[in-house]
This record gives structure tokens, C-alpha cells and sequence, in this order.
């Protein structure tokens, strides 16, 4: 799932294919390629920091093709299961991973920067696990120094850990302390169906419309050109059971190319 800030908070990362750059060239004729590579020391998705997506240290990797306002990504991690496993108890290595396939539509409206996007979520071995999620993130430069973005995703059909109509919703605030150095603060909380089709099965449990999902604070700090090592320390919410989440500490360092 993709993550509203970086990938230790949420599930995905969206934030690792960065297109604002692209929403002021829109008449570029040629094809934008950026990536990345970052090791994790948890993935935890969107505040889930009781059963993160992969309990040890992840591997990351994103690449994205931006063609003026266009772009298309891919978005891939390592997790600490697979639902191959917990639905019909056979294990193989390859499924313990998440493949993030994502569109989207960069405009500059207002002084504001508008980022439409549609991801489908794969995870091999699954059963009504591969997801479809439309999202909106409108972004705002407070000054020279400071980003301001809010973000709200829905998904699309029923899978067997989601149902139709669970809607996402962030806020996240960046300052660039130095010219290395960079503070993030983020919020988030969801809106949960409780009529899915899947759901009081194995994955699905709602007690609640809505909850805070978390709180974190983080920094991000080059240490060489292209190369970020980053923290950040997550205030545990709520899940969809009413079950309060642990708080909890991740780190990471990223290679952007």
C-alpha cells in the first residue's frame, strides 16, 4: 500500500516517486527516470506498528517513468509473510514480497501541486489480495523551506484485508532544517466500510468507523550525494479492531538515483 510520507510509516511509497518537479514541464518531450533503494529497519504500514509488514530489517526499491505531467512507477518490498501461507499454509520464499504498480497526473493549479494517482497493490501467492486504490495528494510550498501536504485514497473493491470504500487520510509537514538536513511531521487517520465482502473473516475485523492512525516525527539527513539516512519515531493509533498500536522507533538509509 502506498505510504503518505516515507516508507517506514505507510505501506508502499508513493513519497519515493516524487513528480512535483515534473507538474512545471509539461511540454518535455523526453522520458524522466528516477529510483530508489533503501534499506529499513521495519516496514510498518500506515501506522500498523503491532503486526509491521516485515518485522526485520526490509528491502526497498522504487523506479519511475515521468513523461511531462505523466508518470508510472513501480514500488517493491520485502515482507515478513505471505498470504500464500496464511491461507493455505505452503511457503515459498518469493511470495514474501509486495509489488506496487502506480499511474498518475502531476498539475500546478492555484499554487497548488496536484498529484492524482491509482496504484494496484500484488501479492504473489494470495488469494482476492491484489487491490486497486485511487488517491489525491495537494501539496502547498509554505516558504522557500517548507511543504505542506495533505492526502486522501480510497479503495476500489473488496480484498480479503480491505473493503470497498476504506479511505486513507494524511497530513504531513516538511522543513528543511539545512541544506543536509530535514524534519518531517505527519498525521493520519481512516474511514473503515464494515460491509465488505470479506468481511468478520480471517483478516477483517471492523470496530469502528473511524480512527486515529498515527502520529510521527522524523529527520532525514544526506550524508553524501544521493545518499539519505533517516528516522523517524511513530505515535501508535488505532486499527480497524479498536486495537491500540505500540509506539515505535525505525531508521533507514536510502539511495535515490
Amino acid at each position: 500500500m502506498i505510504p503518505f510520507t516515507r516508507t517506514v510509516v505507510a505501506a508502499g511509497c508513493l513519497s519515493c516517486i516524487s513528480m512535483s518537479s515534473w507538474a512545471n514541464d509539461a511540454s518535455s518531450s523526453s522520458i524522466d527516470v528516477s529510483g530508489q533503494l533503501t534499506a529499513v529497519s521495519k516496514y510498518v504500514s500506515r501506522g500498523l506498528t503491532n503486526a509491521p509488514e516485515n518485522e526485520d530489517l526490509a528491502l526497498q526499491a522504487s523506479l519511475t517513468l515521468g513523461y511531462g505531467n505523466f508518470y508510472a512507477g513501480y514500488w517493491g518490498s520485502t515482507l515478513g509473510y505471505s498470504y500464500r501461507d496464511l491461507q493455505q499454509g505452503r511457503q515459498y520464499s518469493t511470495d514474501k514480497m509486495e509489488h506496487d504498480f502506480i499511474v498518475g497526473h502531476v498539475s500546478d493549479f492555484k499554487g497548488l501541486t496536484w498529484d492524482l494517482w491509482n496504484a494496484t497493490y500484488y501479492y504473489p501467492g494470495g488469494d482476492s489480495t491484489t487491490s486497486n486504490e485511487l488517491g489525491l495528494r495537494v501539496s502547498k510550498n509554505v516558504n522557500d523551506q517548507a511543504t505542506l501536504t495533505f492526502g486522501v485514497s480510497t479503495y476500489l473493491y473488496d480484498v480479503v484485508y480491505m473493503n470497498q470504500g476504506d479511505t486513507y487520510v494524511s497530513l504531513n509537514y516538511a522543513h528543511q532544517l539545512s541544506d543536509k538536513l530535514t524534519g518531517n511531521l505527519a498525521v493520519a487517520g481512516s474511514y473503515f466500510n464494515d460491509s465488505g465482502k470479506y468481511e468478520g473473516q480471517e483478516f477483517l475485523d471492523t470496530q469502528t468507523d473511524t480512527a486515529f492512525r498515527f502520529a510521527s516525527v522524523g529527520l532525514d539527513y544526506a550524508v553524501a550525494p544521493n545518499v539519505n539516512v533517516f528516522s523517524d519515531f511513530i505515535l501508535g493509533g488505532y486499527d480497524r479492531s479498536k486495537i491500540k498500536q505500540k509506539n515505535q522507533a525505525v531508521w533507514g538509509l536510502r539511495y535515490s538515483f
